[in-house]
């Protein structure tokens, strides 16, 4: 499951210094959340060697970048789990719209994702 809580709040106060608002900044984030969940796939070598973890990716979007880029935060301690999150933010940053509001904006949203093979089917 992708987990839906709130960014870290370094997130938010670098959004607001930067002029992003903090509604805007959401309201992207959560439509990353939900695209993110379409890419989402267990890793069969996790699947089989039983891992599990949280990994968190940060999507850093900037006027000077083409697009968003996306860079591990925090490691699950499993390279198959950090992978599998990494590509499935790349994917949903590449399909989710920047609001207009945010265009030319540098901000950074944070994305924590859960593998548990109990949600796993």
């Amino acid at each position: 499951m992708l987990s839906d809580s709130t960014p870290a709040p370094g997130g938010g106060q670098a959004a607001a210094r930067e002029g992003v608002g903090a509604d805007d900044l959401r309201q992207y984030r959560v439509a990353l959340a939900i695209a993110a969940r379409r890419f989402k796939r267990y890793p069969p070598l996790a699947r089989e060697r039983g891992w599990e973890g949280r990994v968190e990716v940060a999507v850093s979007v900037s006027a000077w970048q083409r697009g968003p880029q996306s860079s591990l935060v925090h490691s699950s301690g499993h390279a198959a789990l950090d992978e599998q999150a990494l590509s499935m933010i790349e994917k949903a940053a590449a399909t989710t719209m920047l609001p207009e509001s945010l265009k030319g904006r540098d901000f950074r949203v944070l994305l924590p994702i859960e593998f548990t093979l109990e949600d796993d089917q």
